[in-house]
């Protein structure tokens, strides 16, 4: 495990550990909001943890006057969830004080593993006085944000299989419930993500509902 794992699980287990007391018995999401500081800067990502409940299923619903139009959609689709995660944020998050520390040991694993390179538009490139500079051609730089890509999704998805092989999340909530990764640019994504980062009993109703969406 590298240093960077062992910073994410620790982050994760503090994050479900402020998970408000009397809404647990009605969270059945944890949500795992993948992001960058800057929307397609790769190299610097994020993973906001936040979470659903029951009850905010009922009110979307209810707002939307069709309380069985599609309750699958509003329960498992992100675009119904809140998205003001405030149980954690892990990495290069939009304020420098959101995790400093989680930010520079990305920074410095992605570098050991050769993914970083330089952005001259970006005056935060990374760099310090005498850093060698790594200049990258478009093509390049393609195959490394596909390396960058998979390299942050490992770690999120380390950090989700953790809580559940750990007991965390059962010992918080009472029961195990879906770990749910997404990333807003990578629809695509998202049942493969969902697959990985869970065992295969926890996630039957998700995948029933995406599945469906499919067909």
């Amino acid at each position: 495990m590298t240093a960077f794992q062992e910073h994410m699980r620790r982050a994760g287990e503090r994050a479900l550990e402020s998970l408000p007391a009397p809404l647990r018995p009605e969270i059945y999401v944890i949500s795992f909001r993948i992001w960058r500081h800057d929307s397609l800067d790769w190299r610097r990502p994020y993973l906001a943890i936040g979470y659903n409940t029951e009850s905010e299923v009922r009110r979307v619903l209810a707002e939307r006057g069709h309380p069985a139009s599609d309750p699958g959609e509003v329960r498992w689709s992100y675009a119904y969830w809140p998205l003001n995660e405030t149980t954690g944020v892990v990495g290069h998050g939009p304020e420098p004080a959101d995790d400093p520390v989680g930010a520079a040991l990305h920074l410095a694993e992605i570098k050991e593993l050769g993914l970083w390179y330089e952005d001259f538009d970006d005056p935060d490139d990374g760099r310090a006085e005498g850093d060698e500079v790594d200049e990258v051609d478009g093509e390049e730089q393609e195959a490394r944000d596909d390396l960058l890509i998979s390299h942050f999704d490992d770690a999120c998805l380390d950090l989700a299989r953790h809580l559940h092989t750990s007991g965390k999340l059962t010992q918080v909530l009472g029961r195990p419930v879906p770990v749910l990764p997404f990333d807003m640019y990578r629809a695509e994504d998202l049942d493969r993500l969902a697959e990985a980062a869970n065992p295969p009993e926890v996630i039957v109703d998700y995948l029933a509902w995406a599945r469906a969406q499919e067909g």
